[in-house]
């Protein structure tokens, strides 16, 4: 077998990869806010009143008459008995009718139990433009699945720079022929990496449950990712 003898006489090495390719990246979604707050309440004591012979009791939350919706809506505790609503008890306005009279000395409480609606919804809209820099035009849309009236405009940006958003509005039937729905006061940062308005006296806020809304930017400087989040009252 031959021999060979080897020498390196240039000990630098160019390293050739390709260009690093582009991309943009495009995300929408929409959020609903919890739509139950649960608002318990413990009343006053009653037990100061129990005597083994008394059954009727006032209703009360921090001294003011306290009326329940109906027997179900309380927790009663009578010595570590929780007692049967309709049955061991009943409400009448804001009195409580044992069908026993609790005895002297007996604990209790009373908790009553509460669920409101929050009637709001946010409506998110989120869009990067990766490694490239973002253009004008639309950047996508949503369906609207339900009714009501947009109370504020929220818009964050990744970095300090100017961007100002159309938010525009069809029906299922009209699509694609969206219309503004902003007027002159369009969503925008300029020179900072968010801003907030509640004032919507320029805006069409009526929303309806099928509407389409589009997404435009109508101008960007340094900005390649945005969310615009549109807090709506149902």
């Amino acid at each position: 077998m031959p021999t060979y003898n080897v020498s390196v006489q240039n000990q630098n090495y160019s390293v050739v990869s390709e260009a690093q390719k582009k991309y943009a990246v495009g995300v929408t979604y929409d959020i609903p806010a919890k739509y139950l707050q649960h608002n318990n309440a413990v009343l006053d004591a009653i037990n100061t009143g129990f005597n083994g012979v008394a059954t009727v009791f006032n209703l009360t939350e921090n001294g003011v008459a306290y009326t329940p919706t109906n027997d179900a809506q309380l927790i009663v505790s009578i010595n570590g008995v929780i007692q049967h609503p309709g049955i061991d008890y009943s409400v009448s306005g804001s009195q409580i009718t044992f069908s026993t009279a609790p005895d002297l000395g007996d604990p209790a409480f009373i908790v009553a139990t509460s669920t409101t609606a929050d009637l709001t919804r946010t409506i998110n809209f989120v869009y990067g433009s990766g490694s490239v820099d973002m253009n004008n035009g639309p950047k996508g849309e949503l369906a609207i699945d339900v009714t009501g009236k947009i109370q504020s405009w929220t818009l964050t940006a990744d970095a300090v720079g100017i961007i100002i958003l159309d938010v525009q509005k069809c029906t299922f039937n009209d699509y694609p022929n969206f219309q503004t729905i902003c007027g002159s006061d369009k969503p925008q940062i300029s020179g900072n990496l968010k801003a907030f308005s509640d004032n919507m006296s320029a805006w069409d806020v009526d929303l309806i449950a099928g509407d389409m809304l589009r997404f435009r930017v109508d101008q960007v400087n340094q900005i390649r990712r945005f969310m615009l989040s549109l807090k709506v009252f149902l």
